[in-house]
């Protein structure tokens, strides 16, 4: 029987900084929050959002021996960006500035897997999730003792702060599960105050429909006049609730080489070069191994049209 220390262990062994278990069960008040603030309308033209309920019971229907969930954490925080390039460049969210960490970390959960296997001398089943089960992530890694969610609705990490991007594997091992994390923001609303569109609610969480990473990379349709200026310098996705939070002081730079800067675009896009672009095929192969395909053509180019602007009146 593998023990839930022994598979924290194989996780640091893999690299992955952080790892808490939790049990496959409802998480029912968070399912609730979820669900009101869908039925609000604050998550915006993501409809994938709404039938999040059906295709979660799909997913624990398929997998009715789902026992213990192993929630990983890898710190993508990195603090060697290029110097900007002048006037027509426009920055892009940390996230994004590497390789596209949904298949950097799924093949790295593939590896986790098999060597559970071999601990366990059994084939173990084991879901991988990164960004793509419908799963409450942040929720899973608070009840798997990484951490409490944030006034910005992102994961704050006592070691890592917010650049942490989250992963799970949903197994049939039976494991000791870890203390839910508690803590929270207290009275700071900094990330409420700096937010330049209004997005973060004042009790806290998010209205997309408002929120610069939304704007620039889930909205498909044009962006009103209202919050065209205030998306400032950002073509791709924004940092800002997660730079001016007191836990981003946190970040130590990561050790995933392809999470780096050096293994992508890094911080910014050239601006002029994005609107040369010329048909949806050099967009996809420019762009190939990157986050930044979750934004098309179309959008991107949007995107650069008004940070150019922006650029221009120095309006942010």
């Amino acid at each position: 029987m593998i023990s839930s220390e022994r598979v924290k262990s194989l996780a640091a062994s893999l690299g992955f900084e952080a790892c808490g278990i939790t049990r496959a069960e409802p998480l029912s008040e968070a399912e609730e929050e979820f669900k009101l603030w869908v039925q609000s309308g604050r998550h915006g033209t993501m409809k994938y959002l709404e039938d999040f309920e059906s295709r979660a019971k799909k997913f624990w229907e398929s997998f009715p021996d789902a026992k213990s969930i192993i929630v990983v954490g890898v710190n993508y925080y990195s603090d060697k960006p290029p110097p900007r390039h002048g006037n027509t460049t426009g920055r892009v969210a940390r996230y994004a500035w590497g390789k596209d960490y949904h298949r950097v970390i799924a093949k790295r959960l593939e590896e986790f897997r098999d060597r559970l296997s071999e601990e366990a001398g059994r084939a173990v089943r084991a879901e991988i999730c990164v960004d793509t089960k419908p799963l409450l992530e942040r929720s899973l890694a608070q009840k798997a003792g990484l951490g409490f969610i944030g006034k910005q609705s992102q994961l704050l990490h006592p070691k890592f702060g917010p650049w942490l991007f989250l992963a799970e594997l949903v197994t049939d091992l039976d494991l000791e599960p870890d203390t839910p994390y508690l803590g929270s923001c207290g009275s700071c609303t900094i990330c409420i105050d700096e937010c330049p569109t209004q997005a973060i609610r004042p009790e806290g969480g998010i209205d997309a429909r408002r929120c610069i990473a939304y704007l620039t990379i889930e909205h498909k349709g044009e962006i009103t006049p209202e919050l065209r200026p205030l998306i400032g310098d950002w073509v791709f996705g924004c940092d800002l609730c997660l730079q001016v939070c007191p836990y981003a002081k946190k970040g130590k730079e990561t050790g995933w080489t392809e999470l780096k800067a050096e293994s992508g675009f890094g911080p910014e896009l050239d601006l002029v070069a994005l609107l040369q672009i010329s048909s949806n095929r050099a967009h996809e192969r420019k762009f190939a191994g990157t986050a930044l395909l979750r934004a098309n053509r179309k959008q991107l180019r949007r995107n650069a049209e008004a940070v150019l602007e922006n650029l221009a009146r120095e309006n942010f």
